[in-house]
């Protein structure tokens, strides 16, 4: 008896300490490795669709899904870009009949095409389909739903690894409404991370809980180890931060892994994020979306910037790399994960697929070719370039 009041009063204490860290988590969609010890997400970057939605962005979701078999979905920000609910309708209730939980942060122009929705007002609809499973941790932080969800081990005992969800805003804009660049996570959304990970590490019996980050633009700090740097501010020519430095758009191959096909578009400002999640040191990677044709993971002082390739099929997109990101962790070994990008090309090539309404076939195969070929070529390229920067 007395063993069995400890075994429940040991599960009381960790759903109470999971609660602590996600208030206003939906109490049925517990995260948590699988049987296998394994747990994978998916990211879908710039979905940005209006009314009505592409049948080939219906089927991509399904086809994803049953490709990469994930357990919870990211929508990356640039989500639905129209005010008409029906488009909302169509993406969500997919995502719904997937059965794999999903959540969301924010971007840039979620608000602005939203036909006056504003950003709390965009989250609460999110919040309204069933297996939606973000929310907004606290209304008082810079935008709207930046919140954690945390992920169980495979036996439900203890909190194995954490995601974290940050609204990075829009645009900003100096005294005279002029535009000034995009926005960042700010120091309250910066004091609330603090705070939780120290939460979680307490009921973690003090250790560390890994985690990944998710957020719709690039922060500076990965610019400036990515780009070559500018001794002046050339205006469009440059990349330019509220702090002054600048950089230009020519990437340094050697410090990433993947492709950048257009230039890079960060936060203008900066309020320490980087060098709170490092000195945090729960932080694994962060993911983001905004550079819609753009593919890479680079290493920036021991944190992995993770860019997703854009799964629009109404906006602008490269034909190589349309597709959704799949992270892959295991609980032997939570520190580390594996990542790659699950192509819409890759899945036109599966007999049966229900792709090619809005690319042909033919569009679908000479792309998924092309990547092969340009893999090739950047591999070569880099072995030339070894060791030196350009």
């Amino acid at each position: 008896m007395k063993k069995l009041l400890s075994v429940l009063l040991a599960v009381i204490m960790l759903v109470s300490a999971v609660s602590v860290a996600s208030a206003g988590y939906k109490e049925d969609a517990q995260l948590k490795f699988d049987e296998n010890g394994n747990f994978k997400i998916m990211v879908l970057a710039d979905i940005q669709t209006g009314y009505p939605v592409p049948d080939d962005m219906i089927s991509f979701i399904f086809e994803s899904v049953d490709f990469a078999k994930p357990d919870v979905i990211v929508l990356c920000g640039d989500n639905i870009n129209t005010e008409e609910k029906e488009a909302y309708d169509d993406v969500f209730n997919a995502l719904d009949r997937t059965g794999v939980p999903y959540t969301a942060v924010l971007g840039n122009h979620d608000e602005e095409s939203s036909g006056g929705l504003t950003r709390d007002e965009i989250i609460e609809r999110y919040m309204s389909y069933d297996n939606y499973i973000g929310y907004d941790a606290d209304p008082s932080l810079h935008g709207a739903g930046t919140h954690n969800l945390p992920v169980l081990s495979s036996d439900g005992s203890k909190l194995a690894f954490n995601l974290w969800m940050f609204d990075c805003g829009d645009y900003v804009y100096n005294s005279a409404g002029e535009w000034l660049g995009y926005d960042w996570v700010r120091k309250n959304q910066i004091e609330w991370y603090n705070s939780v990970r120290d939460e979680m590490t307490a009921e973690n019996g003090g250790e560390l809980v890994p985690s990944i980050a998710f957020q719709h633009i690039i922060p500076q700090e990965p610019c400036e180890k990515i780009f070559v740097p500018s001794e002046v501010n050339m205006g469009d020519l440059t990349i330019n931060f509220q702090d002054g430095t600048s950089h230009t758009f020519i990437p340094d191959i050697n410090k990433y892994e993947g492709y950048l096909f257009e230039k890079s578009c960060p936060s203008y400002g900066n309020d320490g994020q980087w060098d709170a999640m490092l000195e945090g040191g729960d932080v694994l990677g962060v993911v983001v979306g905004h550079d819609h044709v753009n593919n890479f993971v680079a290493d920036v002082d021991g944190i992995d910037l993770i860019q997703t390739p854009g799964c629009t099929f109404t906006s602008y997109y490269n034909d190589m790399i349309q597709g959704a990101r799949v992270i892959e962790i295991n609980e032997e070994n939570p520190w580390e994960y594996s990542t790659y990008n699950l192509t819409a090309n890759e899945l036109a090539q599966d007999d049966g697929s229900a792709l090619g309404n809005d690319r042909s076939e033919f569009d679908y195969t000479f792309s998924y070719y092309l990547e092969k070929f340009f893999a090739i070529f950047m591999n070569i390229l880099r072995n030339l370039f070894s060791g030196s920067a350009i």
